[in-house]
């Protein structure tokens, strides 16, 4: 199981802003158990599609088939148990998080950490299942690149993958053996540097011909993967859409929980494949 949740900081400061903007509040059954006055605050909700996090607000935010908008923490299941790696809260109460709690130690609040987060260039949010990790300023994390990727009990083995986010290409991986995605839309992938940087060419490749935004880009900034999505704006430009730090092996999540990695069939090859690849 994985230390907290974690979701997209673009997904959540809507969310926060959201709530912080209205003049009246849902009373929840998260604030009820909490036993905290009405006030703006994001809602940690679990139940058997996942954990998400909405916003208290009222006039309500729905989306356009008319559900709540709410975003998801995405993380690893095991399909042979249902198992994920995501926290289940303790108690209904810790899924209430308000925006505007002052601390005497100085620290931000909620609203402000997430806003601090988009200016200084976080991707993530990290959430912490207990409350009490608050007292030592633990409850939140922010970070450019996500952590809690990986299972540890899984096993990975060798194989080939591919992504259509990609524009094709099958890369050489190890998997998770017997996990995917919360969502069931791929594989668990860890990637050597020498396919990413095969990714890294391939992209650049793509990019001459491509619309803004088609397909991102992949660089490499010391150790670190950086992976770019072009604003389609009328001033295009790159912007850093996530970090990827390299684990214990050297091996880069590229994609994890946003990208679906799906397997090559035995002996199919694409125009980005390199047959040396397969002989490491």
């Amino acid at each position: 199981m994985s230390d907290r949740l974690w979701f997209r900081l673009d997904d959540v400061l809507p969310l926060a802003e959201h709530a912080a903007a209205t003049h009246a509040h849902l009373r929840t059954r998260q604030q009820c158990r909490a036993g905290l006055p009405d006030q703006a605050a994001l809602i940690w909700s679990h139940d058997t599609d996942g954990d998400w996090l909405s916003s208290n607000g009222v006039p309500r935010w729905y989306d356009a088939d008319g559900t709540d908008h709410r975003v998801l923490a995405e993380t690893w299941t095991h399909t042979a148990t249902g198992a994920t790696g995501n926290p289940v809260p303790a108690d209904d109460g810790h899924g209430f998080l308000p925006l505007h709690t002052e601390h005497l130690d100085g620290r931000r609040n909620l609203l402000d950490l997430l806003r601090y987060a988009r200016h200084h260039g976080m991707h993530w949010f990290g959430l912490h299942p207990d409350p009490a990790s608050e007292a030592t300023n633990d409850r939140y994390r922010i970070s450019r690149s996500r952590g809690d990727i990986s299972p540890s009990p899984a096993t990975w083995t060798p194989a080939t993958v591919t992504c259509g986010v990609l524009g094709g290409g099958a890369y050489r991986a190890m998997v998770a053996a017997g996990y995917t995605t919360l969502t069931r839309t791929g594989v668990l992938c860890r990637f050597p540097r020498f396919a990413v940087q095969r990714m890294a060419a391939h992209l650049d490749a793509l990019c001459p011909g491509d619309m803004p935004g088609e397909h991102p880009r992949l660089r490499f900034d010391g150790d670190e993967v950086v992976v770019e999505w072009e604003d389609d704006g009328l001033d295009s430009r790159w912007v850093e859409h996530d970090r990827v730090a390299p684990d214990a092996n050297r091996c880069y999540a590229i994609g994890a929980y946003q990208w679906p990695w799906v397997l090559v069939a035995s002996g199919a090859t694409t125009a980005a494949s390199d047959p040396a690849d397969r002989s490491r």
